[in-house]
């Protein structure tokens, strides 16, 4: 398994997961128990890993005919830090000491 893919796609299962939350009516589009396949136009060689790990039923799979469902993932934006104002010292804060 290469590890690059594996790396891209925990990113894409939590960006998938927050978006579902945010986007109930797009959740609500994908059977219940769907074995979800992310494929990815810009990055071919991912897309066809992701196919050959995930598209099949792996041989202990409780539901044998599980519904497949394959996500183009579009584009994902960058992310942005939500930290507001970070400052840099010189020195371990009073605060900070036990």
């Amino acid at each position: 398994m290469s590890t690059m893919h594996q790396l891209h796609f925990e990113e894409l299962l939590a960006e998938f997961d927050q978006y579902v939350l945010e986007h109930p009516d797009f959740a609500q589009r994908i059977p219940h128990n769907a074995r979800i396949v992310f494929v990815d136009e810009r990055d071919p060689d991912f897309s066809h890993w992701s196919v050959q790990t995930f598209g099949s039923p792996p041989s202990h799979d409780d539901i044998p005919d599980r519904p497949v469902v394959y996500i183009e993932v579009g584009e994902l934006v960058p992310r942005r830090s939500r930290l507001k104002s970070p400052r840099l010292i010189s020195g371990i804060p009073s605060y900070a000491h036990s």
